[in-house]
């Protein structure tokens, strides 16, 4: 008998502090408007919690003294042009961080690495961000785990309204 109480308050504390956790968190969908940057520049964004890493729509991307060696390009500043859902075109710049290698379906690549300010409803976090020619995707801003930590959970049934810029 004391057996079965001790198991029952084992679970019932468990399930308990599971709720507490929870309760702490946002519930994000699969998809939501994100604001990026101090403009801000909304995204319908993909929130994808495969992804390690939150990666961004860039093209006609520059750098400020260049190098043909990407590592060599760290510390200094580039320069990109950015659209989103709506053909928005907005102009950005950052100072390259890091040089990633990211495996994909397409193979591995290599990409500039940079920090930006991403915010959805009351949350706002600088994270590191990958630069990546995403045209071809239906989602131009990927959110991956490195701005989910800690602060949501995903509800995949959960979508973000359809419609213009928010």
């Amino acid at each position: 008998m004391q057996k079965a109480f001790t198991i029952i308050c084992f679970f019932f504390f468990c399930l308990i502090g599971t709720q507490a956790w929870a309760e702490q968190k946002s519930l994000i969908g699969e998809t939501a408007w994100v604001a990026v940057g101090d403009i801000p520049f909304v995204y319908l964004a993909r929130i994808d919690t495969g992804a390690r890493v939150t990666s961004i729509h860039a093209v006609d991307v520059k750098i400020t003294d260049g190098s043909s060696v990407p590592d060599e390009n760290v510390g200094k500043t580039v320069s990109f042009k950015t659209v989103n859902r709506n053909g928005k075109i907005q102009a950005m710049s950052a100072v390259i961080v890091k040089v990633s290698t990211v495996k994909n379906s397409q193979g591995i690549e290599q990409r500039y690495v940079i920090e930006l300010p991403l915010a959805w409803k009351d949350v706002n976090k600088k994270v590191e961000v990958n630069l990546r020619d995403r045209s071809k995707m239906t989602y131009k801003l990927l959110i991956g785990r490195n701005w989910l930590s800690k602060d949501f959970l995903v509800d995949v049934d959960m979508k973000a309204p359809e419609k213009g810029d928010k």
